[in-house]
């Protein structure tokens, strides 16, 4: 039965917000975490085209100056579920504000690295940065998926999605005009211009966000939180060494089984610190819902399915022949089609329910990456590229983001939204940090068009199951289409 959603747990949560909300005020609401959103994304691409011109500064080779990227994600991936959880007990609203004035500190911190402290003080600022942005995203996901009334969650949250896939797809085009504008040697510029966007942010947050501050008496698990810090750094850096081409040889280095081993301890005393908690960082009860598991299964596919862009341009340049660099411009293509997806599948998801839409979405891409591999790969010309990318774009657009948003909102509760929110976000970049090596592999191991046929073909496969996945979902809070709907 195909109507709006009108009952459940979440949709007394969002009766009572809007209650406390202005309805003239929900499109600023909007635009403020909006912005919040372009500048947290927009800082995770626009460091590739600055970080060949820091290097250079300061002397590193690309081993090094690689982890003024790699040091930001990974912290990031650290301190979401933490800050998330901190915003379930003292406010979304209020953590959102402290963490875009992080961010800008961050920011700052990065910039002053060019005449002072070096490199050393640029990888702290990329840490307070990460720290920053680790709060601002899933929390505004989660504010707006529990704000805004039932009639227009889904198009919100479609919204918040396309803003955060227009920032990392044009992350890198504003990192190269920024520098270009105002030249290499004054690279400061990239973080000094973040200054002006998080004070408007900060201001905005305080005018027109409302508090939602929760009483929780219990004591916060601070060990719980470090140690999961340590678990998810650990996990991360074996997992981006691992080879999974040459599984065996890979894991007897060091880099890999060290920080897997220390996951794996880690993991271990995270679940026996978590049982005598008060007041856990990570709920459980999560793993003992059918639905909210499903989400998360989704989620890591949807990343593996997604970082595959990020070798678009290389694929685009190998079989077109063309000149190295040139490859970005066919990424256009695809962050164009992209940006269709999140705001209409976000109306449909108001009307149809995540489900269908996430399928949708997740069919598209997966038939545009068989047409690049059988098709275009054969026979490759630039109309046919185009149109391949356009397809893929297209797909990615409704399967980004806002229907697992929704989907992991719709099973529970408001007051554990945030938590939900930052713990899918972690778990998609589990899968953004896996993936790549899975597709490198596959290109160096098949060699030229064969290699790149396969990689394409791999991430159909992740976006196929992801599909099947999707199946089976079925809404527990009948808080969407789907809840309402007989077994």
């Amino acid at each position: 039965m195909n109507k709006d959603y009108k009952t459940g747990i979440n949709q007394n949560a969002a009766a009572s917000h809007a209650n406390q909300t202005k309805p003239g005020h929900y499109g600023w609401i909007l635009f403020v975490y909006c912005l919040g959103l372009l500048t947290g994304g927009l800082y995770v691409g626009m460091i590739a085209p600055v970080r060949t011109v820091v290097q250079a500064q300061f002397g590193l080779d690309d081993s090094t100056g690689i982890w003024m990227i790699n040091i930001y994600t990974l912290f990031y991936a650290a301190l979401i579920p933490v800050i998330g959880k901190k915003a379930d007990r003292y406010g979304r609203n209020f953590i959102f504000s402290i963490c875009v004035m992080i961010f800008m500190a961050g920011a700052v911190i990065c910039a002053l690295s060019s005449y002072a402290g070096g490199f050393g003080l640029l990888l702290t600022g990329r840490v307070v940065q990460a720290a920053g942005a680790g709060g601002m995203i899933p929390v505004a996901n989660a504010e707006i998926g529990t704000t805004f009334p039932p009639d227009k969650r889904g198009f919100a949250l479609g919204i918040a999605a396309g803003v955060t896939g227009i920032a990392n797809v044009l992350g890198a085009g504003v990192g190269s005009a920024v520098v270009g504008f105002a030249g290499q040697e004054n690279w400061a510029v990239t973080f000094f211009i973040a200054v002006p966007v998080c004070i408007a942010v900060f201001a905005g947050s305080r005018v027109f966000l409302r508090s939602s501050v929760r009483s929780v008496p219990a004591k916060m698990d601070r060990s719980g939180s470090i140690l999961l810090i340590i678990l998810i750094l650990f996990l991360l850096l074996g997992l981006k060494e691992l080879d999974f081409f040459r599984l065996a040889g890979s894991i007897a280095q060091f880099k890999v089984w060290g920080p897997l081993a220390g996951a794996i301890v880690c993991a271990v005393v995270f679940f026996f610190a978590e049982r005598r908690a008060e007041d856990p960082v990570f709920n459980m009860e999560f793993l003992e819902s059918r639905p909210v598991i499903i989400t998360m299964i989704l989620s890591f596919l949807i990343g593996c399915v997604i970082v595959a862009m990020m070798l678009i341009p290389e694929y685009a340049e190998f079989i077109m022949d063309a000149p190295a660099g040139s490859g970005g411009y066919y990424m256009l293509i695809l962050g164009v089609t992209s940006m269709v997806g999140p705001p209409l599948g976000g109306k449909l998801i108001d009307r149809f329910g995540p489900k269908k839409v996430l399928l949708f979405g997740l069919i598209v891409m997966t038939t545009g990456y068989c047409y690049l591999a059988l098709f275009v790969s054969a026979a490759p010309s630039a109309p046919a590229l185009i149109s391949g990318l356009a397809l893929v774009g297209l797909g990615m657009g409704f399967a980004m983001g806002a229907p697992t948003n929704y989907m992991i909102l719709d099973n529970v509760g408001p007051e554990k939204s945030t938590s939900a929110i930052a713990t899918i976000t972690l778990i998609r970049q589990m899968g953004t940090t896996i993936a790549p090596a899975v597709y490198v592999g596959f290109i160096s191991a098949g060699g030229g068009v064969k290699g790149y046929r396969q990689m394409l073909l791999c991430v159909a496969v992740f976006s196929l199951i992801a599909a099947a996945f999707t199946l089976f979902y079925k809404s527990s809070g009948n808080s969407s289409p789907e809840g309402h709907r007989s077994p």
